[in-house]
């Protein structure tokens, strides 16, 4: 099975209690340009979650309600490209950690 180390993967986060733009910047990771613990971990974290096998929306709210932090997780993996939506609470550890991996490492790394 080959490695994912060519994943471009974005997180994008909307909403919220006092949701505030700037804070909220889309999150790109391109794991051909991080180094390989880092592009390994979120292979891990992508096949846990059997990220291609996912529905497009995940515990989204119902019509109406407000103030819920939502995430719109896209992986592009060669020809395959998946994009899902859910919000607070992450109620699946792999999808959590996936989130957590990529806020991680965009505090690590700042846009230049």
């Amino acid at each position: 099975e080959r490695g994912l180390l060519d994943m471009k993967i974005t997180l994008i986060r909307s909403g919220g209690l006092a949701y505030i733009p700037a804070l909220n910047k889309p999150i790109s990771i391109d794991t051909a340009r991080i180094d390989s613990r880092n592009a390994n971990e979120l292979e891990t974290l992508i096949k846990k979650a059997r990220f291609f096998n996912l529905p497009e929306r995940i515990n989204t709210p119902e019509k109406g309600a407000a103030d819920h932090r939502m995430y719109t997780i896209t992986v592009q993996d060669g020809s395959r490209t998946h994009t899902i939506q859910f919000t607070d609470p992450i109620i699946d550890p792999a999808l959590n950690g996936i989130v957590s991996r990529l806020e991680a490492l965009a505090r690590a790394s700042p846009p230049r």
